[in-house]
């Protein structure tokens, strides 16, 4: 790691003198800054005194950008006076007997004026930074830096910003040199006071310093985009650990400079923070720092205690610094906090020291600057647990909370030993609840068993829970082995023996909601459940401008699970033409729940529905309204017709789009069917699947329902349809974009008994008594080898929803309505070998798309993510690569928040479009949102969609690796039906797998681990390998042998093979 040694020198004693003095005179003059007066401290020294008089005016500040950053533009702030104190006499010093300096070397000859700062550049890591990243081994720096490429400036992390990024529990300061892409992650790199440069996530990113703080040309002056081409030649593999071009004196000069502005940007921090803890202290202001900040926005007494309230540093600031009582004449003066300045970063540095009183935001910190302010119940839960710890690690006392928590844990005890005996002699057999006489939860032990759960859910780093500690104390009572680890995988254990968390619950649900509430309470949105109808829509308010499409046969294609039924098609032929119609018939919500009622400001949180093995967590859980909009729902009101959005597009036979319609609409009785009975009917190829575990022998698939019921009059509308989805589709595809998918693993739970819990973190969901099973969980795991080959029934679903968006983009651009629109650009050769873009395209399979993934896995092409924006922009991925009418999401209102609310906006405009007369109901949909209100909207429905993702690729990964426990556990299949139905033996077999990423280093497994793909189980893994040349070499997709080495179910599922040579 290139970084910067600080080397004091024969003068720099005089250079932190005169810094600390020309600090002084700054901070202790008696400033007028836009007609508010800042007083001098009369704990200075009276020579700075004089000084104060120079500045009475706005104009006459010197060092503005550093005053802005410290006070705000425009801040009422005033500097707390500070008792002076009687200086303190010198030490009397003994003599020093001269006679021991005659025989010292003699002094180094310098012929030039030494430097203040000496800089060098070191190698190698230093330990705080491995200490940084530990808890992210995929952070951590040993990526294959032959990849890195600059990229585009995050809006608000632009190039030339400070910042505090914290992970680890660790905390740094840096100033952003540049945005690049590392392994195919966005990655900021950070120049840091020591001269390191680290590349950081921009979700590590906490606190975002002013713009002025740094100037344009210094920062610049900090970096050049040939340092990270040269360091991509070199054969580093510690990341920035060497640069080999070395920096110029004029670039370490300018990093000198920034390092000094960060170290001072530490220390006024720091005085600050004491000025806030303190608690201030102006005008007598309010005391007590941020325990008065708590006790101040937490629920007052007496009323309901689990209530938890959000915070902003701002607003902690402003509350210590303005007095309590102000008298008439202070109430004028009122301290106004401005963002980024150092009161608001030095409350937000207090806070992130409190996580017993305050939880920062587990998004984007550095956006929202939001805090959750804990609940008077959870303190006081942690405060009674952390008493009966530190009794129990005492061993003496048999009284109090200590007495309780061994209680606890003797009961306790005997669950888990009774729980894991059953286990043991019953793991072959079927999941089956036993009937046990097991004592019931006391209070008190459920309040352990909170404590317990809690850090399941905390897990970001930039905090440390203050229920870990506590969490992993109470655990170690149970293994008192001190070889044996604890950590949050035997919390998660532990808890399982203990029936708290059930066999067929991965906790993904739980989490999802508990970080779902914590969102809402950020954005002041009440997240109790809604049952009632009383503020909801009549539903007939616009019914006077729907178009009559109840003669058309609707066709509902979907997975013979899905509940929520959104989308359905229509083709109407023209007499006397080879053209047609096709209507894309959408289900309405916003006909019954207008966007300022409760489940719609929910919806905006959550995203998405939820959709994981164990269960799923639909958009609006209200299922009386869900009943009535899903399409196909068996309606009573309207003659049996239900409400739609319809949008229409005229095609000719090559699958060009003439003509475009977007109306409200009646469809009645469509016809339900699934992708597999259409795919039969049909004739298409669809993917092929295989069950490596139990073969196709223990698991048969039961033909569905009515829904595979296909009519010999529906054959010659589906057959038309599937004509115009395929020149559509080439059409699309003809210039730009592809279309790929990778074999994938799913698991389905096949004797769960029940849901699992829909929020195991709130108390009042813990169970009242242990459970305890036998068997196990019957998991049956199928891996899907993807489609190659042409277009199915899902494919020509998709099609036609593409078409639905791109005609809804076209309505909403012309007619300037505000929406968001969704967009990606063409991917980048990063080297001459790459090629160009045409030879990428020419490997898609003729006419639909598709393109082997493993060509667009390699290091040699950057393929930068989708973006959003509120203007139509290119979607080069899905072929659309011109600026025109640009792509919305507008199919899934019952599934998609972003397409409910393109909905309303489209429904507002209609509105507005009409004669019809304002009421109190319509006033409603006449008022639409504006850009800035889409903009908030979207970015809340955005981290919900987030959250959602990553729950449900964790749910997957958990029962995946779930399945191969139980291989590894009980295999008992004979020799003859292994090799008979290829049946797969964790312990015993070879894989073959394909390299998909680069290498990175992992010095706790002693090798290097390399991303890869195993076909035959539908998983994406880590190899295991030595670090040798041969295999740092290693081409995307080729071959090579391996086999099962180890696996983690908790807290992040995670499998290693090793390398076989």
């Amino acid at each position: 790691m290139a970084s910067i040694c600080l080397r004091p020198t024969r003068s720099s004693s005089n250079l932190i003198r005169r810094s600390l003095n020309t600090s002084t005179k700054l901070s202790n003059s008696e400033i007028i800054y836009n007609n508010v007066q800042i007083p001098s401290d009369p704990s200075s020294s009276t020579s700075t005194s004089t000084s104060s008089s120079s500045f009475h005016n706005k104009s006459q500040i010197k060092n503005r950008k550093t005053f802005e950053f410290l006070y705000g533009p425009e801040s009422n702030w005033k500097k707390p006076k500070i008792p002076s104190k009687p200086a303190t006499p010198p030490k009397k010093r003994s003599k020093v007997d001269p006679e021991a300096y005659k025989n010292l070397p003699p002094l180094e000859n310098t012929t030039v004026k030494e430097r203040l700062v000496d800089y060098s550049v070191a190698e190698g890591q230093s330990n705080e930074r491995r200490a940084y990243f530990s808890t992210d081994s995929s952070q951590e720096i040993g990526e294959d830096w032959l990849e890195a490429e600059i990229g585009e400036d995050q809006i608000g992390l632009e190039s030339g910003r400070v910042v505090e990024c914290r992970r680890s529990g660790h905390t740094m300061i840096g100033l952003i040199l540049a945005s690049i892409t590392l392994a195919g992650k966005q990655r900021l790199l950070i120049l840091r006071s020591s001269g390191e440069i680290w590349p950081i996530s921009s979700h590590d990113v906490q606190f975002v310093m002013p713009s002025s703080l740094i100037s344009p040309s210094l920062a610049s002056q900090c970096w050049s985009p040939e340092l990270l081409e040269a360091l991509a030649q070199s054969e580093s593999k510690s990341g920035l650990g060497e640069e080999s071009v070395q920096p110029s004196p004029e670039m370490l000069s300018a990093r000198r400079k920034v390092a000094m502005v960060l170290r001072k940007v530490h220390r006024e921090t720091e005085k600050m923070c004491g000025r806030l803890t303190a608690g201030t202290i102006v005008n007598g202001g309010e005391s007590g720092g941020v325990e008065a900040v708590w006790n101040h926005f937490a629920p007052i007494e007496g009323k309901d205690e689990n209530v938890r309230t959000s915070i902003t540093a701002i607003q902690a600031a402003e509350y210590i610094l303005n007095p309590k009582n102000p008298q008439s004449s202070e109430i004028a003066k009122k301290i106004e906090i401005k963002p980024n300045t150092l009161p608001a970063y030095a409350a937000h540095t207090l806070l992130m020291r409190r996580p017993d009183l305050f939880t920062a935001d587990q998004g984007d910190m550095w956006l929202s600057g939001n805090f959750i302010v804990r609940s008077r119940s959870e303190r006081r839960l942690l405060q009674t647990v952390q008493q009966g710890v530190d009794g129990s690690l005492n061993m003496k006392s048999s009284e109090g909370a200590d007495a309780e928590l061994m209680a606890f844990v003797k009961k306790a005890k005997k669950v888990v030993t009774l729980a894991q005996s059953i286990r043991d002699k019953t793991a072959e057999n079927d999941l089956q609840e036993e009937k046990d006489d097991l004592p019931d939860w006391s209070k008190k032990d459920q309040e352990f068993i909170s404590i317990l759960l809690s850090p399941l859910v905390e897990t970001r780093s930039t905090q440390v829970p203050p229920s870990f500690p506590l969490a992993l104390s109470i655990a170690r009572l149970f293994i008192p082995n001190g070889d044996e680890a604890v950590d949050r995988g035997a919390l998660a254990r532990l808890l399982s023996d203990l029936g708290v968390i059930l066999p067929w619950d991965s906790l993904e649900m739980s989490k999802l909601t508990e970080t779902e509430n914590r969102s809402m309470i950020m954005s002041n949105i009440s997240g109790s459940s809604v049952r009632g109808e009383e503020d909801l829509l009549k539903g007939n308010e616009l019914d006077s401008l729907r178009e009559d499409f109840t003669s058309h046969r609707v066709y509902v294609i979907d997975d013979p699970t899905a509940s929520e039924l959104d989308d359905g098609i229509a083709l109407e032929r023209i007499p006397n033409s080879d053209d047609v119609w096709v209507h894309i018939h959408v289900a309405d919500p916003t006909r019954y729940i207008p966007p300022n009622h409760p489940l719609a400001q929910q919806a905006s949180v959550r995203g998405s529905s939820t959709y994981l093995p164990e269960g799923n967590k639909p958009l609006f859980p209200l299922e009386v309204i869900m009943k009535e909009l899903s399409l196909g729902a068996d309606v009573k009101d309207n003659h049996g017709a239900q409400g739609t959005m319809t949008f229409s597009a005229k095609l000719n036979l090559k699958g060009e789009v003439d003509e475009t319609k977007v109306r409200m609409g009646w469809i009645k009785k469509p016809r339900v069917v699934t992708y597999q009975s259409v795919d039969r009917a049909l004739n298409l190829p669809t993917s092929k699947s295989t069950r490596p575990f139990d073969g196709p022998s223990r698991f048969v698939e039961e033909p569905s329902d009515n829904k595979s019921n296909i009519e010999e009059a529906d054959i010659e509308d589906l057959q038309s349809l599937l004509e115009l989805a395929r020149s559509h589709r080439a059409r699309r595809y003809a210039n730009a974009g592809f279309e790929w998918s990778l074999p994938s693993a799913t698991v389905n739970l096949l004797n769960k008994p029940s849901s699992p819990a829909a929020n195991l973190f709130d108390s009042s969901s813990l169970p009242g008594s242990p459970r305890i099973f036998s068997g196990s969980m019957s998991l049956d795991y199928k891996v899907s080898q993807g489609l190659l080959g042409g277009l199915n029934a899902a494919g020509v679903v998709a099609e036609f929803m593409i078409i639905a968006g791109r005609i809804a983009a076209a309505f909403c651009s012309e007619r300037d309505i505000p929406v968001i629109y969704r967009g990606s650009i063409a991917p980048k050769p990063l080297t001459p070998e790459a090629g160009t873009i045409e030879n990428l395209l020419s490997l898609r399979e003729n006419g639909t798309g598709q393109i082997d993934p493993l060509k667009m896995m390699g290091n040699d092409w950057y393929r930068p993510s989708g973006f959003i924006d509120i203007k139509p922009i290119q979607h080069w991925i899905m072929g659309f690569d011109k600026l025109d009418q640009g792509y919305i999401r507008s199919t899934s209102p019952l599934r998609r928040f972003d397409d409910f609310l393109i909905h309303y906006q489209i429904k507002s405009y209609l509105f507005k479009q009409s004669n019809l007369s304002s009421s109190s109901t319509t006033t409603i949909m006449n008022k639409g949102f504006n850009k800035e209100e889409i903009i908030n909207l979207i970015k809340r429905s955005e981290e919900g969609i987030k959250r959602t993702k990553r729950s449900s690729i964790n749910s997957n990964k958990y029962w995946q690796i779930k399945k191969f426990q139980q291989n590894l556990l009980f295999n008992n299949v004979s020799e003859n039906k292994k090799e008979e139905e290829k049946l797969v033996d964790l312990k015993n077999d070879l894989f073959l797998a394909k390299i998909i990423g680069s290498s990175e280093n992992s010095s706790n497994l002693l090798g290097d681990l390399t991303p890869i793909l195993i076909d035959s189980l539908g998983i994406q893994s880590k190899l295991l390998h030595p670090t040798t040349q041969k295999n740092k070499n290693w081409k995307i997709g080729e071959q090579v042998k391996c086999k099962f080495l180890n696996l983690q179910d908790w807290p992040n599922p995670t499998t290693i093979f090793q390398l076989v040579e």
